[in-house]
């Protein structure tokens, strides 16, 4: 692979990680009052449209990361244990228990629907299949188009509601842009994508600003399956590539690595911190901080993990700590 000097690849993953979870937090926290005043509510669109973006750029990530994966079968799934697996049931545990201590319902069937379906930790029960899917076949072009084709016709299909499918579930709904990761590290494109994306910012802005306005004046928000979702999720992907590559340009992009760093251990545990910023505003009608909801709650989880991690360290459990919080670390990868 050649890389410029220019091109940390490593850290432009994480700097498009960042992004990518400033979307899944907005999504959650893009409820408003439907009595509230319009403005509020067209910012509540914004937020949702924005919530759009984040879960496909993960699957494309997810893609380009799994493609040259150099372990054995066995190896490759053992190491999911770690990284994966241990931190996705202890944190999916604890938001459980959460939600059981405000509204009840402690049994197995909705500890596992809900740590596996019914929330946001799907994108990890879907990942993992894409896993054991693509294993032996993520070299194979004939069956990576003839599945695309697949995928574009059941996103089509969902947005139409003919499919009967829990929608978030469906491997076929993500698998376009797990596919797409898989083949830009195939044919080595992903520095040839973040500069082509950075010298077109400006028009891919423009593209995407005119969809969601399209999208709001027919008041409605951008989905992930609805009202051609398949164009506007291609061009906010590409937004978000090229906002990243000019980001990584920045002298201070260490901010947005390290966001990138902790991004899946935000993700895990973010949603209680939304769900209480989310009704703060709403109570209290604060709708000039609508659009800043996603960072506060960011920046809320984020304190609460570091807090944990400076008391484990200091009772000397950290190593366990950042394996149960799905921490990052330089010595292990997720591929």
């Amino acid at each position: 692979m050649n890389k410029s000097k220019s091109f940390s690849e490593r850290d432009y993953i994480f700097v498009v990680k960042a992004f990518a979870l400033l979307s899944i937090v907005a999504a959650h926290v893009a409820t408003v009052p439907q009595n509230s005043p319009p403005w509020n509510v067209l910012l509540g669109y914004i937020l949702s449209s924005i919530g759009s973006i984040g879960v496909g750029v993960f699957f494309l990530l997810s893609g380009y990361l799994y493609f040259r994966t150099t372990k054995t079968f066995c190896q490759f799934f053992y190491s999911k244990i770690r990284t994966i697996l241990i931190p996705w049931f202890f944190c999916g545990t604890f938001l459980f228990l959460y939600v059981v201590l405000r509204k009840g319902g402690l049994n197995f069937y909705n500890w596992f629907t809900t740590l596996t379906v019914f929330s946001h930790l799907y994108y990890l029960t879907v990942l993992m299949n894409f896993y054991l899917l693509f294993w032996k076949l993520r070299n194979n072009n004939c069956f990576l188009i003839f599945f695309s084709c697949l995928s574009i016709i059941s996103i089509t299909l969902t947005g139409q509601e003919i499919l009967d499918i829990y929608p978030y579930i469906n491997p076929l709904n993500w698998a376009l842009y797990f596919i797409l990761g898989l083949l830009i590290r195939k044919y080595d494109l992903l520095e040839k994508l973040a500069l082509f994306c950075k010298k077109w910012l400006v028009m891919i802005s423009c593209v995407y600003v005119i969809i969601l306005i399209i999208y709001l004046s027919w008041g409605i928000y951008i989905s992930y399956w609805k009202h051609a979702a398949i164009i506007a999720e291609l061009f906010a992907i590409a937004l978000v590539l090229g906002l990243s590559s000019y980001c990584s340009g920045m002298k201070k992009t260490n901010w947005f690595v390290y966001l990138g760093k902790m991004s899946f251990s935000i993700y895990l545990l973010h949603t209680p911190f939304a769900g209480i910023i989310t009704n703060l505003f709403n109570h209290f009608h604060l709708w000039y901080f609508t659009l800043f909801r996603p960072l506060i709650v960011i920046l809320m989880a984020l304190l609460g993990i570091e807090i944990v991690r400076y008391l484990s360290k200091k009772i000397k459990v950290n190593k366990i700590a950042d394996i149960l919080l799905g921490v990052y670390k330089t010595d292990r990868s997720r591929t």
